[in-house]
């Protein structure tokens, strides 16, 4: 049985006929850069299906968990993530446009999966004030400071660290 596929045969030629359906279930592997939604992750789905001339509109949102690493030091970071949605589902669908009708159901998940993907962080971090790692020894800044004298600076800027500029006063008017 598929869990996020929901027969909508009261809403079809019933205009503005309206249900609320949540449903969940087991999703498939998705990832966006390093952040993952591991195969097997609940995905919820809570959504309002609405009868319009030209279809179905289904509206709501989308959760579930994911991993990652910190973008600054590395470490492991969990997270949840939530998306809205607003699909139309046609019995005559346009490829990009709409969704598909099949016998009378509508297919919530790759709606769902979709919202998630847009959602995911791209680059998260295991929380605001990371300190990062040190770019010489590779020590975690977080857990203190590292032994390393700082370095003076990138070499291939070295010429511009000569150039000052004049400041002039302005007059007052």
């Amino acid at each position: 049985m598929r869990p996020f596929v929901v027969n909508v045969a009261d809403l079809l030629f019933k205009p503005a006929a309206r249900r609320s359906e949540t449903v969940s279930g087991p999703t498939q592997r998705l990832v966006v850069t390093e952040t993952v939604v591991p195969a097997g992750a609940e995905l919820n789905v809570a959504a309002v299906l609405s009868s319009v001339s030209d279809g179905i509109l289904a509206e709501g949102t989308a959760s579930t968990s994911w991993t990652s690493e910190c973008r600054r030091c590395l470490s492991p970071v969990v997270g949840e993530t939530t998306a809205g949605f607003q699909e139309m589902y046609s019995l005559k669908p346009v490829e990009g446009d709409t969704y598909p009708i099949t016998h009378d159901q509508v297919d919530l998940e790759l709606v769902a999966r979709e919202a998630i993907l847009l959602a995911l962080p791209l680059a998260p971090l295991c929380r605001e004030e990371c300190a990062g790692l040190c770019l010489t020894c590779g020590a975690d800044l977080n857990e203190g400071a590292c032994s390393c004298t700082p370095a003076d600076g990138d070499p291939r800027w070295a010429a511009l660290d000569g150039l000052r500029f004049e400041t002039q006063e302005q007059p007052e008017s």
